[in-house]
């Protein structure tokens, strides 16, 4: 099973987007921590810092999160599922794999990806992941 943690500004904001973008069922929830099951397994724990604490880009840590959905229509459901939440998305092709590209309320950089490494093994590194 993989897991992340993610720091983020506000809890419940961010619970809420990652339940309603991704369909994540929230497992626990206590204080200032969340544990959030997405279908798959995947495991998010968020823990709220506040809304005055940094979040660097571009420098060593996560830069990222990386999803892939089995079908171009579950492609679009997320995509209309971000925009919903008020956030913006950019959709681009790489490889024959096709991304949406958005940030969480943080600003951390979400990619969506179809079809999955497993359907479609990947050919090259996107030159956007090094941006």
């Amino acid at each position: 099973m993989t897991s992340s943690v993610i720091f983020v500004s506000r809890l419940q904001r961010s619970v809420e987007y990652y339940r309603d973008v991704f369909s994540c069922e929230v497992a626990i929830h206590d204080g200032d921590a969340a544990l959030l099951l997405a279908p798959g397994g995947f495991q998010i724990y968020l823990i709220g810092r506040g809304a005055r604490t940094p979040h660097p880009s571009a420098g060593i840590g996560l830069q990222f999160l990386i999803w892939t959905v089995r079908t171009a229509a579950e492609l679009e459901e997320v995509e209309a599922a971000i925009e919903e939440c008020g956030g913006r998305t950019d959709s681009y092709v790489s490889g024959g794999v096709t991304f949406v590209a958005s940030r969480d309320p943080d600003g951390i950089r979400v990619l969506v990806a179809h079809p999955s490494p497993e359907t479609l093994p990947r050919s090259v590194v996107g030159a956007r992941l090094y941006n």
